[in-house]
């Protein structure tokens, strides 16, 4: 057998062919299954389960965004999949499945300002209950330039010799 990317062979030449596809029909192939990560049981039983690991969360970005909602925001783990859902609070909200470790949500609005438990769920089956995401909703009125600049001022490093304050 020759394998080439050009139609030069030195010695006898017994067939020259294109690339072609081959797809096997065979019905008695091993099929891969996915196994629900909500249930004990698994779909084949003619091949044990894969150990299924637990979805969960390590963390979220951006953690905070207004009351008013649909920010975009990634929610950061492991052993995510397809179908996985996410709850804030107790408002479960359309995901997109980035990678295993990343998931895509906008968040819901909600009235009142404050934190709220990120969850995970996957056919009403909750993941994370013990060790949830954490999300804070700000209040649009809050937010003036005074409180920005608070806010800010405990996210950035303060350096020796810098003013206490900065003129506006």
């Amino acid at each position: 057998v020759v394998i080439a990317t050009q139609v030069t062979v030195e010695g006898p030449l017994l067939a020259i062919s294109d690339n072609m596809f081959v797809h096997n029909n065979s019905k008695h192939g091993r099929r891969a299954k996915r196994l629900d990560p909500s249930e004990g049981t698994y779909i084949n039983s003619l091949y044990p389960p894969l150990p299924v690991a637990t979805p969960c969360i390590k963390a979220i970005s951006p953690s905070e965004g207004w009351t008013s909602g649909g920010s975009t925001v990634i929610i950061v783990g492991d052993n995510f999949f397809d179908g996985l859902q996410v709850v804030f609070g107790t408002m479960l909200v359309w995901s997109e499945l980035i990678t295993p470790h990343a998931i895509r949500v906008q968040t819901p609005p909600r009235h009142i300002p404050g934190v709220v438990e990120v969850t995970l769920s996957y056919k009403s089956k909750q993941f994370c209950k013990g060790a949830p995401g954490r999300f804070v909703y700000v209040s649009l009125n809050e937010p003036t330039i005074d409180y920005g600049f608070q806010r800010l001022q405990k996210l950035i490093p303060r350096h020796p010799g810098d003013p206490e304050k900065l003129p506006k």
